[in-house]
């Protein structure tokens, strides 16, 4: 051997060597950086329009993270194709898998998901379309979570548990894509340990954290994530056991309503939520990449750990609605005096009231029987009466399926209402002689549910008369109330 060959030898040796020792790392944070940051100006361009869920823009959007998934090599979940249409066709999820290699934890599965779906595009009244791109809601989350399959493809030989890639559409009107998944899984839902929802990650250095929340649905859930070993130097995590607000949600929904553990990975809201200002030139993608290299170490511990087990508890918030719910509501609305002849009726003033209600859930039907405390006003030529009075609706509800996280519903029933005082200008109500204490009528409306919370336009109309005597025109006078209500469900 010449010395040529010698020194060539040696170099591959070294070079043989330094690799073996030398931990691997594929990707540096400069570089991870770089792609998260080339995914996010793509989805959120304005040649995608905002991604409005069923858009031909979201289908664009979707051609581009499978094509991603496809150059990492991950698989389709089913069949040969990553999509997995719902609603008549109308949108699609996307799913993909990384497969396990321990010969009976690979049947197991972690979810790791993302909605790739924003609010679209509006017009201004002078005609200007104004483009809600959506960086970092959730350009961010689908930049993330493509990025966790590349890493994780790289390093699937060490994978026990099976990850399954998530990207899901119609999030935005109302958590569609994930409950589709969760209530039709094509694998056995028992088998699904462990879900992430992956919303908003892009805002980092102006939140100061990364933030799981769910932590109290994992057995040990705090020594999994808080590990610093596999915390990326210059992160700050922070934890919370379980999701509380009622005014917010994400994909962890249906899947927590299963009984799966979940784990909301945000870095918050500091970001221009909803707003068109939500741009990719704002995101932070260093922390980003952060926040994707401590979910995939993160990944794989829980996919690698043999002991790794549910704690089997859930938020409140996640809780399936039982078939009997309690709840509160406040009205606020008008009132007004029809009268039953002539041509004219009273002019209307200000009413409120709050209730409690039990509401009995038959699937598309509900009984709600309702108790209201009223305050109730209207204008009188002697005097504008006031009363206080207990009132009892009995509504017949036809409903969206309470078990959506979402819904519309009306209902309609009868009233009873029994008036406890009264002014009539500054005298009391003359309720012996000249005014009816009892009125029965008509309880009607509609609704929209969001999660517990219930807003709705409520009316009633009087069926019985206020007034003892008829006025000149011989017309009694029944009362007609308008309330706007707000009702949350326990």
């Amino acid at each position: 051997m010449n010395i040529n060959m010698k020194r060539i030898f040696i170099s591959i040796l070294y070079i043989s060597l330094w690799l073996l020792i030398v931990p691997s790392v594929s990707y540096s944070q400069e570089s991870l950086a770089d792609r998260l940051k080339t995914h996010v100006y793509t989805l959120a361009d304005d040649s995608l329009g905002g991604r409005k869920a069923g858009s031909e823009n979201t289908r664009k959007a979707a051609r581009y993270i499978t094509a991603q998934w496809e150059e990492i090599g991950i698989s389709p979940l089913v069949g040969e194709t990553f999509y997995m249409p719902f609603r008549g066709n109308q949108y699609n999820n996307l799913v993909g898998v990384i497969e396990g290699c321990h010969p009976v934890l690979k049947d197991e599965y972690i979810v790791v998901g993302a909605h790739y779906d924003h609010i679209g595009s509006k017009t201004r009244k002078n005609g200007e379309t104004v483009i809600y791109n959506g960086a970092d809601d959730n350009a961010s989350g689908t930049a993330a979570i493509t990025e966790i399959g590349r890493m994780l493809k790289e390093i699937q030989p060490t994978l026990h548990r099976s990850v399954i890639l998530i990207a899901f559409d119609a999030e935005e009107i109302g958590l569609f894509g994930s409950n589709e998944f969760a209530n039709n899984p094509p694998v056995p839902i028992e088998n699904i340990k462990l879900m992430f929802s992956v919303d908003m990650v892009g805002w980092y250095k102006a939140s100061g954290y990364l933030k799981y929340v769910g932590v109290g649905t994992m057995k040990n859930g705090k020594r999994f994530i808080m590990n610093p070993d596999i915390i990326p130097e210059g992160l700050t995590v922070k934890i919370k056991n379980f999701e509380k607000s009622i005014l917010t949600g994400t994909d962890t929904q249906g899947f927590a309503a299963k009984g799966i553990p979940t784990l909301y990975v945000t870095t918050g809201l500091k970001s221009p939520y909803h707003k068109p200002e939500d741009e990719a030139e704002l995101i932070d993608y260093e922390g980003m990449a952060l926040v994707t290299e401590h979910l995939t170490n993160l990944i794989q511990a829980v996919s690698t750990d043999e002991t790794y087990q549910p704690s089997g508890k859930i938020a409140s918030k996640h809780k399936p609605p039982s078939n009997v719910r309690f709840g509160i509501s406040a009205n606020i609305g008008s009132n007004y005096h029809y009268y039953t002849a002539g041509a004219l009726d009273g002019k209307s003033a200000g009413a409120y009231g709050a209730g409690l209600s039990m509401t009995f859930n038959m699937g598309a039907f509900a009984l709600r029987p309702e108790v209201y405390y009223d305050y109730i006003k209207a204008r009188y030529p002697l005097g504008d009466i006031k009363t206080q009075s207990v009132t009892a609706p009995l509504n017949l509800i036809l409903q969206t399926s309470p078990s959506e996280v979402a819904g519309v519903a009306v209902f309609a029933g009868p009233y009873y209402k029994y008036v406890l005082s009264g002014k009539q200008g500054n005298s009391s109500l003359d309720l012996e002689n000249l005014f009816f204490r009892n009125e029965a009528g008509l309880n009607y409306g509609v609704e929209m549910r969001v999660m517990n919370i219930r807003i709705g336009i409520t009316s009633r109309q009087a069926f019985t008369d206020f007034t003892r005597t008829k006025n000149e025109d011989g017309a009694h006078i029944r009362n007609r109330s308008v309330f706007a209500t707000l009702s949350y469900y326990f």
